[in-house]
């Protein structure tokens, strides 16, 4: 699948200055940063996941932890 990413000037130029200074392209770049954000994204969401578990079950995580 291919996607068009439209930049206002002031964001090329700031990405193509990373790009230059780790040596790779824009696009290795813009992949790597999404990568990232999905990476934390579903950290996030699992963290909450986790924590309504916890909530739901305290009375039985207590006596197990007894």
């Amino acid at each position: 699948m291919a996607m068009t990413l439209r930049l206002d000037d002031e964001r090329e130029q700031r990405l193509r200055l990373v790009a230059e200074e780790e040596t790779r392209s824009m696009h290795a770049v813009v992949v790597a940063a999404i990568d990232d954000y999905l990476a934390r994204r579903n950290a996030r969401q699992f963290g909450e996941l986790a924590d309504e578990i916890i909530e739901r079950h305290s009375a039985l995580l207590a006596r197990l932890a007894e």
